[in-house]
């Protein structure tokens, strides 16, 4: 009796953490350098993390690369790849499978509600006529889609004299992960991916036999 309380709170624990939607925000800035700033919030920001990409963030400069020596190359790592591209294609070739994982991405990207969307940047190629000649259809497109959809677009000449890109990008996704499992355990589960799971365990058979 115990046991079945315990299972039945710990299932509704999960499914009320599950619950809780993951929001992502991504920001690209282009001034100069490309920075890329991400930024993961749960509990509705109470938890969060953020983390920044680019050239100009303090710690992204690589080192110098010393000269490395040149190695020959393994036979075993060559046979390796082919094995691998024999695999993807048996995989391939699974009744259903490519079905399968076409039905599980489209029902993940249902689970993805894009909360914001918006580009402004401003263009130069360097000559003022391929400048002029690029962005006029690109700024019409851009206006079109600012105007027919919830989301903010604008492209501009820049005009600078030099090629450059400047500005920047904003992107906000909420995703609830509770609704991917329907979808997760659907495909697990599918008599394509139980075949797909006895040709991978046939392969590494008859390669360790």
């Amino acid at each position: 009796m115990w046991v079945v309380l315990a299972l039945c709170i710990l299932i509704a624990l999960t499914a009320l953490i599950l619950s809780v939607p993951v929001d992502l925000n991504a920001r690209v800035e282009v001034h100069g350098g490309a920075v890329v700033i991400l930024r993961v919030e749960w509990l509705f920001g109470r938890v969060s993390r953020e983390s920044r990409f680019g050239t100009g963030v303090p710690g992204t400069e690589k080192p110098r690369e010393e000269k490395k020596k040149e190695r020959p190359k393994k036979k075993g790592k060559e046979a390796g790849g082919r094995n691998g591209v024999r695999l993807a294609w048996r995989l391939l070739r699974t009744p259903g499978l490519t079905r399968s994982v076409e039905r599980l991405v489209r029902r993940l990207l249902h689970c993805i509600k894009v909360r914001w969307l918006a580009l402004d940047f401003g263009i130069d190629l360097g000559d003022p006529a391929d400048t002029a000649l690029f962005i006029g259809p690109v700024s019409q497109a851009a206006l079109f889609a600012d105007l027919w959809t919830p989301y903010s677009f604008r492209v501009t000449p820049a005009f600078a004299g030099d090629a450059l890109v400047d500005g920047e990008g904003r992107l906000g996704i909420r995703v609830r992960p509770i609704c991917a499992v329907p979808p997760v355990l659907a495909f697990l589960f599918a008599p394509s991916t139980l075949r797909a799971i006895v040709v991978v365990i046939r392969w590494r058979t008859t390669r360790s036999g």
